[in-house]
This record gives C-alpha cells, structure tokens and sequence, in this order.
C-alpha cells in the first residue's frame, strides 16, 4: 500500500520474486529526471530486459574500424561545438532534458549499467552533431578508487583488437543515473577532440585533446549551462567528479580510499585520460575571457586557420616549414600573420620591441591575426620574418661607415653580380607602409641611405616606389628625388684598375660629351678623376639601356613625371644640360678591354679601341652590364661600329660634331615640351568637354521634369472641366 504523499517512505511491491522475499525502501520521486535516492537495493529486474539496437551494439564490437579524423585545430573544435549549440540552443536543451529522463528510467528498471550504451547515440547527435558515430569503443570495467574512467587514443586501449578511441567507465563510479550521464558526457568530451584533432600523440600532451584546460572546460560549461535551461542543472558534470565515501554498489560496499594526489600525473601514460575525482579546472570567467580571445575570432578568419598545420619560420635555412599547432606553444602566447590566407605563426614575444606592430594587431580588432597585404611578394614577408626574429633581414649592407647619408649612384654592373639590395629594400619598406609598421619603415630607409652605387636596374627601383599609378610614402618620394639628381660631385675616384680603363684618352670635346654620361676621362695613372653626370642624366640618355622603360614608368605615374620634372630644373639650374648628352652617340669610343691589351695611339696620344670592347661596356654590350638591351642600345651600337671607322681618319672633326648635334638635342627638348604642353591642353579640353556634358544632362533632366508638371497640370485642369461637365456647372 502507498501514503500518496511525495517524499515520503513507503512500502511498495516490486514483483513477486521480490516481495516473496521481503520489501524495498525507496523515496518516491517528484521529478523522473536525476532523482537522489538514499538507499539502493541492489536487485535485477525481473523480464524487463530490452533488446539492444545494433547502433548500441557497435560500441563494443572490437573489430569495428573507424578513423575519422575532421581536421581541425582543437581552437577550432571548440568554436564549432559553442557555435553548434548556440543554433539549436532550445531544442537542444529538450533533448538533452529527456535523455536524463531516459536514463532515469533505466535506473528504475534496474538497467544502470547498460544507461551508457543506450544513450551514447543520442547523446552524440545532440551535443557533439554525430561526429563520434562508429568512432568510439565503449566498455565499463572496475578501474579502482578515484576515477571516472579514462578514454584511449586511437589502437592504443586496453583491448588491442581495438583499432578506434576506446571509452572506459569506471563501474565504481556509475553510482546514480546523473553520475552515468555526467561522467559519461565528461569522456565524450575527450573522445570528441581525438575525432576533430585527430589521435594523441607522445609530444603533443599539452595540446589538450585528454587533457581538462580551457578547451575542455568551454565544452564542458556550455553542456552544463544548457543543461539548466530546461531543467534542473547537471550537477556531476565538473572537471572532476564527485565521490562519495560511502556507497552500496551491486551488493558490494566499498569504504573510498583517497589516493595520494603527489606525483599522480609522472606516472600516467600520455595516450589516455587521467580523470581523477580532485581535478580542478579554469575557472568560467578565466574559460570565457580565452574564448573571447582565441576561438570567436576564428569565424572572420579564412578557413586555413581551423587547420592543424600552420607555417613557422626557420631561421637557420630563411624559410617556411609546415608544423603541427600541438608542438608549438598555445595560442596565447603566439600571434599569426594571414598572407594570400596563409597563416604563418610567430611567438607574440617577437612583437615586444615592435611598439607598431603590436599595435596594428590592436587595430585588427584586438586578435591574434592581422593580415599583411596580399600584394606583398613572398621574398618581403620572409625578410619580414627575419627582421622580427633578428633586428634587421639579410643580407647585411655593405657600406661605408663614414660616409654621410646620400642617395646611390647609378654604376654599371658586372655579370656576377646578382643582388638587388635597392629594390629588395624599397619592397621592404612599402611592406611597412601598407601595414603601418614604422620599425621596419625606419630599417628600410637607412639601409636605402647606407648604399653608395646602384649596380642593378634603377628603372625597377623607381617602379616599386611609383607602382600602381598612386601617391608614394612621403619619405620614398624624397628619397626618390634625391636618387634622380644624384652625382658623385664634382669628381669621382676610381679606385681599382679595371674601372679606369673605361676612360679612354680623347680630345677635350669628347671627353666633356663621355663625362655626361659617366665615361669621360683625363689622362693619368689610376686614381685620375673625372666628372660624372646625375642619375636623371643617365635615365634619359638613349645610349643606355634604361630610356625606354623609364619613360613607360613615368607615363605610368604622374607623382613620377611631377618629381622628373622638379629633378630636371634642379638640374638645369646646375648647368648639367647645357650640353647635348646625345653627342654620345657621335664621339663616344669602344671601351677598351678588360683582358688588358692596352690600346692603340694615334698621333695625338688618343686611344682607339676598335677590337679592345670591354666586359663592362654600357654601349656595347648591355646584357653583360645587368640590364636588357633596348632597341635605343641597339641602334647606338651600329653608329659606334661606324662611328669607330671615321674616328680614325677624322679625329680632328669631334669638336664640329659636338656643335652640330647641340642645336638637334635642344631642338628635341622643346618638342618634348611641346607635346606636354599639348597634351595638358588636350586633358583641359576633354574636361571641359564633360563638365559641358554634365550640364547637358542636368538640363535635360529639367526638362523632363517641367514636362512632368505641365502633363499633371493639363490632366488636373481636363478633370475639372469634366466635373464641371457631369455637375452641370
């Protein structure tokens, strides 16, 4: 017979196996779900056995293969376990509200020990969207004092017929219907990252797949918090689990014995967990502010950063390795860097004597990315790398340490030489310009100052400063005007033999024409000077290989043409295009060999080099200097050749050609002028012509709307005169 009364005792029948032989007490229940019975009798019940699904009966077969790995970084997992549960929050809340019921009802049938396999499925696809299906092993066995149980990475369990993740329960532990579930659920979690991480592996236990950090603990709160939303909140769910000193279980009574917690986790394998009663995790303020941090930030990210290899740099080889996150330090304690959606990780230490940097990733919302721009070449985020790892990229400048900061002179380049610190620095510094990195800015520009010869191509210097037809940094742009008027002064030393055999003996005309473009010379031994023209000069002149190409660079830019300009009547000022710089192709001599044959003297002491052609020829030979030829070199070539044959018959003639070919070169610079000034007037007269487009347009659109009135106005007025009509007015 009963009372009715809830919570109260009373004396029920159970079956007629039991009630034969005595009765049972137990607290009648108010709520089905996670009742807290204080007594157990252990007892099975009588023919009320349910046939297992074979959904259930998979988690113990030990032949069964599964290796699902999804691929994911464990930051990842975490991400997309809240964000699955935040958009079925209600429904999922339910679900996980009537499996406790479910598995209250299995207590009540006296199924306690099969609650895990009969729930396992569902609890899967609501809380971990089916990823654990067929990929979990599950068995309960008596695993002793203090643990819930421990869950195995992928072959190696207990059972080594088990090729998946292995889950087992601690029999001792399975104490109540909300114990299964919340124990359970806690290595579920585990198996979940060995499933989205792939399996454990010996160097990357710190990684958190087994382990109870912040990863486990955001998983673990969120299933908690859901738990309360429709019902009471899972209690036994924590990082550890609770023990009671003193239980009845399956007829045996055990008195816990606390296992001595020094030295607990030395001894403990690294591919299970180690799920003991007294862990004490982060704390939910501590697990939120990382989650805030870390993982929501992942969303707006490109979806290479959910993997779980990234690039590292290694400085001893100045290159990109792939690395697993688990052998690198934890995310807070690294930033990345996103270029063309590649994420390349950096210990956040590097940043510490970057203020800029630091603060761009400020800037960037506050997160561990910031994005270097997609047009930046591979070789620039390499030097970038070295920089933050080094203070500086290499290779180091070579220059001279008492010379005064100056923009480089432009010198021919022998055909070993390969380097391109000019360009590799200007590429640099834009890097730091697009990203406001003024650190690497500043180390940028000194080296750009540091070098005293530019042995590489100018023309492709200027174009990384002036590219894509925008205003350049302020700073570049100086630099840039500097570069284009700079001269070694009023003489230059040579300080090696090969480079004073460039400078052949010739009359004093010639030898003013070849000191324009840098190969006039006087008589002496080595060490005689000369006087050198600007880098402008050396741009513009048609015997060398960069006209062409710089003015397709200047056309292209009107920030260049506008620093040309400025450049030329600097130089103008100075008296440097007083003379012709085309009389080159009229008396310049074939630069004289660097095999050291020395050359041929006519009766007035001058060298003719007719078969003595130089490595280091600029005229002849532009390949060899660096540059590609131009069909401007080229033609001076063939005028050299035959210029060459007269030279030796008509020396005397140089001074008049010289005279001849002033008026024609200045004549082409007023043309210049000329076609400019056509083309502004050109430019003023087309927007003239579209302002007076644009006024046809507004007009137009006046029109049309007077007509609009008028149409309304007629239509108004015919509609009165019809009421009118039809009211006999």
């Amino acid at each position: 017979m009963t009372t009715g009364v809830a919570n109260q005792l009373t004396l029920l029948p159970l079956s007629d196996c039991f009630f034969t032989a005595g009765a049972a007490l137990v607290r009648s229940r108010s709520n089905p779900s996670d009742s807290e019975p204080d007594l157990w009798l252990p007892f099975q019940s009588c023919g009320n056995h349910r046939p297992l699904s074979s959904a259930v009966r998979r988690l113990q077969d030990p032949l069964l293969r599964c290796d699902r790995d999804l691929g994911w970084n464990i930051d990842w997992a975490v991400a997309f376990f809240v964000d699955h549960l935040e958009q079925k929050w209600d429904d999922a809340a339910e679900m996980l509200r009537n499996i406790r019921i479910r598995a209250q009802s299995f207590e009540d049938d006296g199924l306690r020990k099969e609650i895990p396999y009969r729930i396992f499925n569902k609890l899967d696809e609501v809380l971990f969207a089916g990823h654990l299906k067929n990929a979990v092993f599950l068995d309960i066995s008596n695993l002793g004092y203090d643990i819930s149980g421990a869950t195995y990475t992928h072959r190696l369990g207990p059972d080594p017929d088990v090729k998946r993740i292995s889950i087992i329960l601690n029999s001792d532990a399975l104490v109540r219907a909300k114990d299964v579930v919340a124990i359970l659920i806690h290595h579920m979690i585990h198996a979940y990252f060995l499933v989205a991480c792939g399996g454990q592996q010996e160097d990357e236990v710190d990684y958190g797949r087994l382990g109870h950090d912040v990863h486990f603990g955001k998983v673990m709160l969120t299933i908690k918090k859901l738990s309360a939303a429709h019902g009471r909140e899972l209690t036994p769910l924590n990082y550890g689990h609770s023990s009671p000193k003193t239980c009845y279980l399956d007829d045996e009574y055990y008195s816990l014995r606390w296992r001595d917690e020094l030295g607990q986790e030395d001894s403990e394998p690294w591919y299970c967990s180690h799920c003991h009663h007294n862990i004490h995790g982060p704390s939910t303020r501590e697990v939120d502010k990382w989650y805030d941090k870390i993982c929501k930030p992942l969303f707006t990210q490109p979806p290479s950063v959910r993997e779980p290899l990234v690039q590292t740099y290694n400085l001893r080889s100045h290159s990109l390795e792939t690395t697993h996150r688990g052998k690198l330090p934890p995310p807070p304690k690294t930033v990345e860097f996103l270029h063309q959606d590649l994420p390349i990780l950096v210990e956040a230490d590097k940043l510490n004597e970057y203020p800029s940097i630091a603060k761009a990733f400020s800037k960037a919302g506050n997160t561990r990315f910031l994005k270097l721009p997609d047009e930046t070449s591979p070789d620039t985020v390499l030097r970038f790398l070295d920089f933050l790892h080094t203070g500086s990229y290499s290779p180091s400048p070579s220059s001279s340490s008492d010379r005064k900061p100056h923009a480089p002179i432009i010198k021919p380049r022998t055909c070993t030489t390969t380097e391109t610190p000019l360009r590799t620095a200007m590429q640099f510094a834009n890097l730091a310009t697009l990203a406001s990195f003024s650190e690497c800015k500043t180390h940028a520009l000194s080296r750009l100052t540091s070098l005293t010869t530019c042995t590489e191509d100018p023309v492709a210097v200027l174009a990384e400063i002036y590219r894509g037809g925008c205003e350049p940094d302020a700073e570049l742009k100086s630099w840039a005007r500097a570069f284009l008027v700079a001269a070694p002064g009023t003489t230059a030393v040579f300080r090696h033999q090969h480079e004073y055999q460039h400078w052949s003996h010739i009359d004093a005309v010639a030898a003013t024409a070849l000191s324009l473009l840098g190969f006039g010379g006087s008589s002496g031994a080595v060490g005689a000077t000369t006087t050198e023209p600007p880098n402008l000069i050396k741009l513009e002149n048609p015997a060398l290989p960069f006209r062409a190409r710089f003015l397709v660079v200047v056309q292209a830019s009107r920030a260049l043409e506008n620093d040309v300009v400025t450049a030329r009547a600097e130089l103008e000022a100075r008296g440097w295009y007083n003379l012709s710089v085309l009389a080159l192709d009229e008396c310049l001599c074939v630069l004289p060999s660097s095999g050291g044959g020395a050359g041929v003297l006519d009766e007035r002491g001058l060298v003719c080099g007719a078969c003595l052609h130089g490595d280091m020829c600029w005229r002849r030979t532009p390949a060899c200097v660096g540059f590609e030829p131009s069909s401007s070199s080229s033609s001076s070539s063939s005028s050299s050749s035959s210029y060459h044959h007269h030279h030796h018959h008509s020396v005397p003639h140089n001074h008049n050609n010289i005279q001849t070919i002033q008026p024609a070169y200045s004549t082409l610079l007023d043309q210049e002028r000329h076609l400019k000034t056509l083309r502004k007037e050109k430019e003023r007269e087309l927007a003239r012509e579209k302002e007076q487009i644009k006024r046809l347009e507004r007009e137009k659109e006046r029109v049309k709307e007077t007509k609009e009135v008028l149409e309304l106005k007629a239509a108004r007025e015919a509609l009165l005169e019809r009421l009118k009509f039809e009211c006999g007015y």
